[in-house]
């Protein structure tokens, strides 16, 4: 063989394993110190029959992110791949997804001391830190392509706060821009970075979106972040609008304060050793609300509030002990599963051994097991049940006489369609549910009354305490500014927003009912009443003929200058 020839055969061999060991190094082969020793890590691996397995991925060298061990899998999906399914040990765990980067996530986390002594505030969890840098890492990952304001919106939704900074200051994201909710949406925009930020009161992130500028215009009606931050129970509370943003909202916050609450004759037991005050932190509305405020005043914004007495006599009666002495399911001594909770299964808890008679619940009869704790029933309701809660309406709960056609009077028509979650609850005196969060819902209270405490997303919780004890916890835990509270009565509905914390209390015998939203409803929702607003719009313009305006200059030519309605 040639000289020549021998050089050509060693190319031949060399080049190939050189762009192979380059296209790993491009993937993310990184090594991630442990202890004294050190190994690769790659970010996409795979086994022979192409199938993915668990994966860690590390920060890049020179990143600026500080280094931080993965004790949890971060994972990087090709296109269409659908997250891992979790396995029986995950059961707790829920998924986060920020593009195709993904990071299984406990959806709960005991806190130190245990579900009956602590509460998992979110905003204190100590994994926060390795989840961050997972997605820190992984979106450098993704094709140019894919990193759009949705993936920003995401981020902010997440709590990603360093994740927000990277996108905006790195990728130069536009915080303002509206990402479209998607084809099965029509398309329609969502809200912008901003308005998430504002919406789960993660006000870092705020923080690092707007700077200190709050009178930054951010919606199509010519509001500030300034405007959304002065509405009564805003997830941005006082203390961080004022720490973060130097903005004063105490006077704007201030709840509306009220003489002590009888609780109403329903026949059922009313005596109560709470005192219960009619103070409300958040918005009580008489008479209705049209569809156009709910939606820009309340959806928006991501703000709670109360309707106040807007479910009908006769629904209320339905709930009476009168009329539930006539039913089987829930006759008074009919008996049903009891617990500390609501779902005492979700905190390692469990329910009494013995059920007990609704009458027994009446009169808060004790567990043996469980002495001085307060027993409450919930279910979530089959078709039978709710045919026999509610005959007047033939099985069409949002019947335009009912209280429930609030939410399809607010959200959009068939919300049967959307199999929403639903839940009828009752306890005695003391009783209630422990601190927790879930998706947006509409609660109905039928019979006693029943003291809310609310956290903001950033600031939600979850715990096995008690309804009284967890209440206590959190005025012990958070900023006395952070919590809003609001008294419900019968008849009240009470609109809880995506993920906010919340806690109740029972004074006397209490039923409660609630129906929770689904997310895939919502966005329907959200684009529906766009598309009505667009043709409102047309209807406008249309009415409005445009006018022609012809100018003839000096020089003998013609200007013509079309002025349009806006």
């Amino acid at each position: 063989m040639s000289p020549v020839q021998r050089i050509v055969a060693c190319c031949v061999l060399v080049v190939p394993l050189v762009a192979y060991f380059a296209y790993f190094q491009v993937l993310g082969v990184k090594s991630i110190e442990r202890g004294a020793s050190s190994e690769l890590v790659p970010l996409e691996d795979r086994r022979s029959e192409g199938r993915k397995k668990k994966l860690r991925a590390a920060p890049r060298t020179g990143s600026g992110d500080s280094v931080a061990e993965f004790t949890s899998e971060c994972f990087l999906l090709d296109y269409g791949e659908k997250p891992p399914k979790k396995d029986k040990n995950e059961r707790s765990n829920e998924k986060h997804t920020l593009g195709r980067c993904y990071k299984s996530y406990a959806a709960r986390v005991p806190p130190r001391g245990g579900w009956l002594k602590g509460i998992d505030f979110f905003h204190l969890r100590e994994s926060h830190k390795e989840r961050d840098q997972c997605f820190l890492y992984c979106i450098d990952q993704l094709d140019e392509d894919e990193i759009d304001t949705a993936l920003l919106v995401q981020a902010v939704k997440m709590g990603l706060t360093k994740v927000v900074r990277k996108l905006t200051k790195k990728y130069g994201l536009d915080p303002l821009h509206h990402p479209s909710l998607g084809p099965d949406y029509g398309n329609k925009p969502g809200f912008n970075a901003v308005q998430e930020a504002i919406r789960g009161g993660h006000i870092e992130s705020l923080k690092s979106l707007i700077g200190s500028n709050t009178d930054l215009v951010i919606d199509s009606l010519g509001r500030t972040v300034g405007d959304y931050l002065r509405m009564r129970g805003s997830a941005i509370r006082p203390k961080d609008a004022m720490k973060f943003l130097s903005l004063d909202t105490t006077l704007d916050q201030k709840g509306v304060s009220g003489s002590n609450v009888r609780v109403p004759d329903t026949g059922w037991n009313r005596t109560s050793k709470n005192k219960v005050s009619d103070q409300c932190d958040i918005d009580v509305i008489v008479g209705g609300m049209s569809r156009e405020t709910f939606y820009n005043d309340y959806f928006m914004p991501g703000r709670p509030f109360v309707l106040r007495g807007m479910t009908p006599k006769t629904e209320l009666g339905a709930f009476s002990k009168h009329r539930w002495s006539t039913t089987d399911r829930f006759h008074p001594n009919t008996k049903v599963s009891v617990g500390p909770t609501a779902y005492p299964s979700s905190t390692g808890q469990k329910h009494c051994k013995g059920d007990m008679t609704i009458a027994q619940l009446e009169n808060a009869t004790e567990c043996p097991e469980m002495p001085g704790v307060p027993m409450v029933h919930a279910r979530h309701p089959k078709e039978e049940d709710l045919k026999e809660l509610y005959p007047m309406y033939n099985g069409n709960l949002y019947d335009r006489n009912g209280g429930w056609r609030e939410v399809e009077h607010f959200f959009g028509p068939k919300p049967w369609e959307y199999h929403l979650g639903w839940q009828v609850f009752f306890g005695g005196d003391g009783s209630g549910a422990t601190l927790h969060w879930h998706n947006a819902a509409f609660n109905i209270l039928y019979s006693g009354i029943k003291q809310w405490k609310l956290t903001p997303p950033r600031y939600r919780g979850w715990t096995g305490m008690p309804a009284k004890a967890s209440g206590e916890k959190v005025e012990e835990e958070l900023d006395e500014s952070i919590s809003v509270v609001c008294t419900q009565r019968p008849g009240d509905i009470a609109y809880i927003p995506d993920y906010w914390g919340h806690n109740t209390l029972n004074s006397g015998f209490a039923i409660g009912a609630a129906v929770i939203l689904t997310d895939d409803y919502q966005m329907t929702a959200d684009a529906n009443h766009q598309m009505t607003a667009d043709a409102n719009h047309q209807v406008t313009a249309d009415a409005n003929p445009r006018i022609l305006f012809v100018h003839i200059n000096k020089n003998g030519g013609t200007s013509v200058i079309r002025m349009l309605q806006n």
